[in-house]
């Protein structure tokens, strides 16, 4: 399957990106979303601007069984359980992908300028990541 992307510019090198549908029918939400692309990472995760960008309430989620290391350390995290992913392939076929979708939440107040500003960047537009492993 291949999924048209872009290349955000802004980031240097320039970063993939592609944009999906987020669902969750428990969480009565359905939005499109540009995805970083990360084909090293063991996980689909998405963070803080994403929570706002989707109006998450962290506390109607579930704690993941871990919370995930990456800029700023060990952030809380929560999962989707419900959530698919929907795409359009280049042929104009409709895919979902069903997934436990990790959401991490950042205390940003706690963090110094470099790692707010590192979390804050990661997306265009719409700061949202995909993980994809």
């Amino acid at each position: 399957m291949m999924i048209k992307g872009f290349l955000e510019r802004r980031f240097d090198p320039p970063a993939p990106f592609v944009k999906a549908v987020v669902v969750s029918e428990g969480l009565n939400m359905s939005r499109i979303v540009d995805f970083l692309i990360d084909t090293g990472a063991s996980a689909s995760i998405i963070f803080d601007k994403d929570l706002r960008y989707l109006k998450l309430d962290v506390g109607r989620l579930k704690k993941a069984e871990r919370d995930v290391g990456g800029v700023g350390g060990l952030v809380k995290t929560y999962v989707i359980e419900d959530a698919a992913l929907v795409f359009r392939t280049l042929e104009g076929a409709v895919v979902e992908e069903e997934l436990n979708l990790l959401v991490g939440s950042h205390d940003l107040r706690s963090l110094d300028t470099e790692s707010r500003r590192l979390i804050i960047k990661i997306s265009p537009e719409n700061p949202h990541l995909l993980r994809v492993g």
